[in-house]
């Protein structure tokens, strides 16, 4: 069995910062060889060892506004300029999953 791993990451990732992710591992070892102290600055620790449903129900439970800042954050490039069409249908992707997440899917 998987060794999955549910990540929040930081403030040291600008708009992505709450935003909840997992990755599952073959064991802890590899989980632990993979998690550096530079991983750590930009990813902390939710749970670990977890079952793949537990992983994905926390990922439901990043909250809407963190979801958008990640859309909009996805959505500009390395000079600032937004990408206003594919902002739109990065946030209606946020919003999809955020009622995903409320009605429990």
């Amino acid at each position: 069995m998987p060794y999955n791993v549910a990540f929040r990451y930081t403030r040291k990732t600008g708009g992505f910062h709450g935003v909840i992710t997992w990755t599952g591992f073959p064991d802890k070892k590899a989980f632990d060889a993979w998690y550096t102290p530079e991983k750590r600055e930009r990813q902390e620790i939710v749970e670990e060892g977890i079952s793949v449903e537990r992983a994905v129900e926390l990922t439901y439970s990043t909250p809407l506004a963190c979801r958008i800042a990640a859309s909009v954050e996805e959505s500009t490039d390395e000079n600032g300029v937004l990408n206003e069409s594919g902002c739109d249908a990065k946030i209606a992707t946020a919003l999809w999953a955020e009622k995903k997440a409320r009605l429990g899917l």
